[in-house]
């Protein structure tokens, strides 16, 4: 693909930034390296939070189809949830000077030092899904979490006044890591805006940590002490098996339209998803593309960064991908890429652009559990 069609615990964190900003620190007296250095190399490196996870799995395979469609060499860890894991991995990455490094990020503050240490390196970095909150990132693409989370909020108010006739009830918001800029956004849109729009609207906010034994403890818990629960909130469709099973085991997971159905929503859009929206299974989920975030990263570090140019802000078009239209503007860690979401729908949901259909009818992978 190429960009033919775009218009342009505290304490424990802070030991280990301290970690990461000695390790950074040891090489900057290199930083007069130059910065084109990457581009001898024909090793793209990529290191993932989890591979536990179906959503990052798609994202290792479609930077590893985009990155051998170019003729280059793919070379990847896995952090395994682990954010002094992904430190570790960063430091062996970078040390093999590779062409560039992409990643996305555990914990968007943690890896700041390490983004200055690969600038130093004269190795370009790209972050995609969870980015850095400061730094030195060539390029980074992701989507508007925050405005996820609002959809999320509104379209659970909208449920609710369906069902109560105006908008109250009781809503389990069960987040994830707040580590992650990303979750911590979701969080943040989807509670703010129940707060300040709805205040009839009960919010019982409890974490879930990422992990899936957490979620289904959560869910399970709140569903017996309450009774009455109107709506589930999962950031994430990763957890969404969680709170089904959980439903499922205690007798109350009946489809939408059902007079007993708790009212469910998350966001990603994944090929579960995609099947739970369609067969009415869930009330609404909210798409991202972990396809195009690193599709478009790559390229937007080829056709600039390589070729010592500044990425462009400003409007980016590329119709390839559903939503079609995002902007690029400075961020704290460098330009970056923001994808609007939008709802999976009954209507739109066999468009083949979905990330969903892509994985399954083109490259013919199968989703488990998470």
């Amino acid at each position: 693909m190429g960009c033919e069609t775009k218009s342009l615990t505290l304490n424990r964190r802070a030991l280990l930034q301290g970690a990461a900003a000695t390790a950074g620190g040891l090489l900057l007296a290199g930083g007069e390296r130059a910065a084109a250095q990457g581009t001898t190399s024909k090793v793209v490196a990529w290191e993932t939070g989890y591979l536990g996870f179906f959503f990052f799995v798609v994202l290792q395979e479609a930077l590893k189809r985009k990155v051998e469609s170019l003729g280059l060499e793919f070379v990847g860890k896995d952090a395994n949830g682990d954010a002094n894991a992904q430190v570790n991995d960063w430091n062996s990455l970078l040390l093999q000077k590779p062409r560039y490094l992409i990643s996305d990020a555990l914990d968007s503050e943690l890896l700041i030092p390490l983004s200055k240490k690969a600038k130093s390196l004269g190795v370009p970095l790209g972050m995609v899904d969870t980015v850095l909150t400061g730094g030195e990132v060539a390029a980074s693409v992701t989507f508007d979490n925050k405005q996820s989370g609002v959809m999320a909020a509104e379209k659970t108010a909208e449920l609710l006044t369906k069902k109560h006739g105006s908008p109250k009830g009781s809503v389990l918001n069960n987040y994830g890591s707040l580590t992650a800029v990303a979750l911590r956004d979701r969080k943040d849109g989807f509670e703010d805006t129940l707060k300040s729009k709805y205040p009839d609207i009960e919010i019982i906010s409890r974490p879930q940590n990422n992990q899936h034994e957490q979620a289904l403890a959560v869910v399970s818990a709140t569903l017996r002490e309450r009774p009455d629960l109107d709506a589930i909130h999962m950031p994430t469709d990763i957890f969404v098996v969680d709170a089904r099973k959980a439903l499922e085991t205690q007798k109350r997971l009946f489809p939408v339209g059902h007079e007993k159905h708790i009212i469910l929503t998350s966001i990603d859009a994944s090929p579960n998803a995609l099947e739970w929206v369609k067969a009415g299974e869930i009330d609404a989920d909210i798409a991202q593309d972990p396809i195009a975030y690193v599709e478009i990263v790559v390229d937007l570090l080829e056709e600039y960064t390589l070729k010592g140019k500044p990425v462009p802000t400003g409007p980016y078009e590329n119709k390839k991908y559903f939503w079609e239209k995002g902007t690029i503007a400075d961020s704290p860690s460098g330009p970056l890429l923001t994808i609007p979401p939008y709802f999976l729908t009954k209507e739109n949901a066999d468009d083949p652009r979905h990330w969903a259909n892509v994985v399954t009818q083109v490259w013919k992978m199968q989703q488990n559990a998470g």
